[in-house]
């Protein structure tokens, strides 16, 4: 076992890509004398860690990546979460005899090997911890890209959730962009979990492509990319905690998650209700710099901030209107929404991910008409649903997205409401990362006699 130590300070940080595999793959064997329940009280051990060190990786956090202390919190409590219920989750994954026709049949699931992981930037605590514990659970070994910018925090936690495995169960790649991104098509990956814009998560399955056909081994690839999740208020809801829940979930983070809630539509007949109380609880959203212990919303990277000035130009040249917020000197963009009218409902804030804090309100003339607005996008990650019960769930079930929530906020906390998409926000849905970073093996053997 490796013991102490920081990773970051580690000499596997910045191995040669090949070497690190090379690493890995031994560590692979070393894993491979666990058990699952052996892997899983070393993933408890780690949560113990990082629960103790959850100030220095806060601190971190706002340094680093420049998350408003209120959401590093936040995302380690997920992150602790997740760990909490992976035992659980786990489950699905333990070795157990299926129907034989005769003789018998036992499941198992073996590891890919070595499970690379391309973290994007604005989740540097809790998508590493995912991609580890999960692939650790299922008996791999772990590279872990995180993106430049935050990779003091991503290397903090990991350390501290991986203190007692085997040396080179996990692995930080600092690398440079295109010598990292090479590691997706290299001889010796098993898997690859990308959470990144889809944009990327493209370039990458065009590098698989070309790949495979000079010869590359095929192996799974995972992507989490972006989303345009939609939220729908309809005539009935509680409004106070649509609002809240629409000001939480659209804003948080600085509206820089893939899961917040980017489009906002509202039942025609509950505007007047509904607005007000959107633009009172956005308005009280409490902007400034990162550190401070009141801030919701920090400012954002330059270019994140270049592209959604141009968004929100481009919304209001097509007839939108500002019904909160603006152009801040102080964050660069304070909390905004953009009411659109439905000739404007081509802009980029509507139809592409906007990684920034603004968002677009649009109005349903009904529940029918507001499925229609949120299932017309190529993307599929989710959406929330506010309103009386059987009305709601009728909405929800006609929605397009693998992670649904009626009468929550799409950023409900719960590690069994897992996170994951279809079309343009990826391939398989909302199944949990333990279950996808391992493969079935069926062993028969025949009946004696």
């Amino acid at each position: 076992m490796r013991g102490g130590g920081a990773l970051v300070d580690s000499p596997t940080v910045s191995t040669a890509p090949d070497e690190m595999i090379g690493t890995a793959r031994y560590a692979t064997q070393e894993i491979g004398r666990l058990d699952l329940d052996a892997r899983l009280d070393l993933i408890a051990a780690g949560a113990r860690a990082i629960a103790a060190e959850a100030q220095q990786i806060e601190d971190t956090a706002v340094a680093d990546a420049g998350q408003a202390r209120k959401f590093a919190r936040r995302e380690i409590g997920s992150a602790l979460d997740l760990l909490d219920a992976l035992p659980d989750l786990a489950d699905a994954i333990r070795p157990r005899d299926v129907p034989a026709r005769s003789g018998t049949t036992r499941l198992e699931y073996a590891p890919y090997g070595v499970v690379f992981g391309w973290h994007s930037a604005n989740s540097p605590i809790w998508v590493p911890t995912l991609i580890a514990a999960s692939a650790f659970a299922g008996g791999n070994a772990v590279l872990s890209r995180p993106s430049r910018r935050v990779g003091s925090t991503t290397a903090r936690v990991l350390e501290a959730l991986t203190y007692r495995w085997p040396l080179g169960a996990v692995q930080v790649v600092t690398a440079p962009p295109d010598e990292a991104e090479a590691l997706i098509a290299a001889p010796g990956i098993g898997a690859v979990v990308a959470h990144a814009s889809t944009a990327t998560c493209r370039r990458h399955m065009a590098r698989l492509s070309a790949a495979y056909e000079a010869g590359a081994t095929l192996r799974p690839y995972i992507p989490e990319a972006s989303g345009n999740d939609a939220m729908i208020v309809l005539d009935g809801a509680d409004m106070d905690r649509a609002a809240d829940a629409a000001a939480l979930g659209g804003f948080a983070n600085a509206g820089q998650l893939c899961m917040a809630a980017k489009r906002i539509i509202v039942e025609r007949s509950a505007r007047d209700e509904f607005v007000p109380r959107l633009l009172e609880a956005v308005g009280a959203l409490v902007t400034g710099p990162a550190d401070d212990e009141r801030t919701d919303v920090a400012p954002i990277a330059p270019a994140a901030l270049t592209r959604a000035i141009s968004d929100l130009d481009e919304a209001l040249a097509a007839g939108g209107k500002v019904l909160t917020g603006g152009e801040s000197p102080e964050v660069g963009l304070s909390p905004t929404v953009v009411l659109l009218p439905g000739s404007a409902l081509h802009v980029r804030l509507w139809r592409d991910e906007s990684f920034a804090p603004l968002r677009g309100l649009a109005v349903a003339d009904d529940p029918r008409h507001a499925v229609a607005l949120a299932n017309d996008t190529p993307f599929g990650l989710g959406a929330a649903v506010f309103g009386p019960h059987e009305k709601a769930m009728t909405v929800a079930t006609a929605l397009k997205g693998a992670r649904i929530t009626v009468n929550e906020g799409p950023l409900y906390q719960d590690p069994h409401l897992v996170v994951g998409g279809i079309g343009d926000s990826g391939l398989a849905g909302a199944r949990p990362k333990v279950e996808q970073l391992v493969f079935a093996r069926r062993t028969h053997v025949a009946a004696r006699g």
